[in-house]
């Protein structure tokens, strides 16, 4: 049992083999193979240099590929590039979706042990300079571009550079780099998401821990070997982008399907062009599944090369799954519907690849994944905290945002929060949603504060409450209820705000305006009573109502919700 993920450690040929699964230091940090080096670059790249091709890049109606071999020799015109930019860098920040350039950036910094995180493309400026001050890196290396912050980042001598300039000059740098031998405890890369408190947070994790745990997650549930090809519709500065569509399927020396636009694979001409690569698994988050079904395309969908299909993101709906088993004629397969976080590292509740069951329930997630992975026991019927007993791998290692941040991941037995409400029935989890306010939009998360300060700056406005509810047909919905002097033009004027803080990933279903929020005699604002209204407005379930002030404003409420 202490050896279990020792023994899981074999997956990669280390410099110097781990004898210690892990230490623990008081303040509940962990550092996995302690005492072992790794190269993992090697492992990732040059250990595969012989296999015909690793990763096919899609972008529009474009398609390129690309060898292991030849992805080493563009990692090493990259680094070349950078470094003839800035001799010195500890931190690079990638701005870049999945494709080429942020794979190029991302190998290429473990190659030289850089640290890095990487920001989804459509940040809004305010978002993307929030991040900067927080992660604080030498150089941000850009696609899109980001022109607004220029001169911010020229005051704080922080380089910028666009993958445009690389390519353009590709051809003129010839140097090679040995890959770093590294430690496992050094800090790997740092993704960003928001909590309760609203701000972003910076997730950090380390090498050995995680990269042990994302190959051995993508063995135990989706069965991959050198043979399997993955397709995943994820953006790189996502957790899924660097888990399961870069760094696990190349530590296995898979070969793996990278999508510029997500979206992308609702054109018809696009889906014939992944269909060609011959996927064997096919990985989507639960918005493009439903999306995918309301599309009537003239032919069905079919991959011949298929075995598994995979959900992430938020429960999938038995009528949807059932639509997507039948859809690509994987019937007695099971979907496996994922469960995990930026913090987890990967997946930590899924079905196994070789289970024949049943559609799930609604909110079913399967099986915790190792019996090393040890889950607080959750009442059958009550709701109640999911938290973790033992440590795993692939659990973060550190939090830019401080000490104060680090803590409220720990209840006072120590075990680590997820801030999701579940219940167990039968060993299968099932999760209810979260346990803050944190506002889940298409993958992406917001925390209800920072939106809701951002929106009490538009004139007009008096009070605010974000919420997000599951909807078993339309998935996750994000609706805004608003106090405000006068209506007139404020639609525009919110959405307008929204898209300039934050990004239109994050424009809302609906925008309600209230008479007056139902509070708390202490002056709360209920934002559990209008989730539960939004949830059931026919029939709401209204719970426990003995602190609301005026509970005559229900009806008035309801109304509004059903117009």
């Amino acid at each position: 049992m202490n050896n279990y993920w020792l023994k899981k450690s074999d997956c990669f040929d280390w410099k110097k083999k781990p004898t210690i699964n892990y230490k623990n230091s008081k303040n509940n940090k962990c550092v996995w193979f302690p005492d072992g080096k790794l190269d993992l670059y090697y492992n990732l790249v040059l250990r595969h240099k012989t296999t015909k091709e690793s990763l096919v890049t899609i972008f529009d109606d474009k398609l390129n590929r690309y060898t292991y071999g030849e992805i080493d020799i563009l990692v090493d015109k990259y680094l070349e590039f950078i470094y003839s930019k800035k001799k010195k860098i500890n931190r690079i920040l990638i701005h870049a979706s999945s494709s080429i350039e942020s794979a190029i950036a991302m190998l290429a910094a473990v190659k030289m042990g850089i640290y890095f995180s990487v920001l989804f493309e459509d940040l809004s400026i305010v978002a993307i300079k929030k991040r900067v001050d927080l992660f604080n890196p030498d150089i941000i290396i850009s696609r899109p571009g980001i022109s607004k912050v220029k001169n911010i980042l020229r005051s704080r001598k922080i380089k910028y550079l666009l993958f445009k300039e690389f390519w353009n000059n590709k051809d003129k740098f010839k140097k090679k780099y040995k890959s770093k031998i590294l430690d496992p405890k050094k800090s790997f890369f740092c993704l960003f998401t928001s909590g309760s408190t609203g701000e972003p947070k910076g997730i950090i994790h380390s090498y050995g821990g995680y990269a042990v745990y994302s190959n051995y997650t993508c063995k135990k549930q989706f069965g991959m070997n050198k043979n399997s090809i993955m397709f995943t519709c994820s953006d790189a500065g996502w957790i899924n982008g660097h888990t399961y569509a870069l760094f696990g399927p190349l530590g296995i020396g898979s070969k793996t399907i990278l999508i510029d636009k997500p979206i992308n694979i609702l054109n018809p001409e696009i889906f014939k062009l992944i269909s060609k690569q011959n996927p064997t698994i096919f990985y989507l988050p639960v918005t493009l599944i439903r999306l995918l079904k309301s599309i009537s395309y003239k032919r069905q969908f079919y991959i011949k090369s298929l075995k598994i299909l995979g959900s992430m993101g938020e429960p999938l709906a038995p009528n949807v799954g059932n639509w997507f088993s039948k859809k690509f004629r994987l019937i007695n397969k099971p979907i496996i519907n994922t469960y995990f976080q930026t913090e987890t590292g990967g997946i930590i509740c899924s079905p196994k690849h070789f289970e024949n069951v049943e559609a799930s329930p609604h909110g079913c997630v399967g099986k915790i994944i190792s019996n090393n992975i040890q889950i607080k026991k959750l009442h059958k019927l009550i709701k109640r905290e999911f938290v973790i007993k033992s440590q795993w791998p692939g659990r973060m290692t550190g939090v830019l945002n401080g000490k104060k941040v680090w803590k409220k991941y720990f209840d006072k037995s120590n075990n680590f929060r997820l801030f999701d409400l579940a219940t167990i029935s039968k060993k299968n989890v099932y999760i209810h949603g979260r346990i803050d306010d944190v506002i889940n939009i298409r993958g992406h998360r917001i925390g209800s504060e920072e939106l809701e300060s951002v929106l009490l700056e538009v004139k007009n406005i008096i009070e605010v409450s974000a919420i997000s509810v599951q909807d078993e047909l339309e998935g996750g919905q994000f609706y805004i209820f608003i106090k405000s002097i006068n209506n007139k033009f404020l639609d525009t004027k919110v959405r307008n705000k929204i898209v300039e803080n934050f990004g239109t990933f994050a424009l809302p279903s609906r925008i309600i305006y209230l008479e007056d929020m139902p509070k708390t005699r202490s002056g709360k604002i209920l934002r559990r009573l209008l989730r539960n209204l939004v949830e059931n407005p026919k029939n709401p379930i209204l719970g426990d109502i003995s602190t609301i002030f005026n509970k005559n404003q229900i009806p008035e409420i309801l109304k509004k919700i059903n117009l």
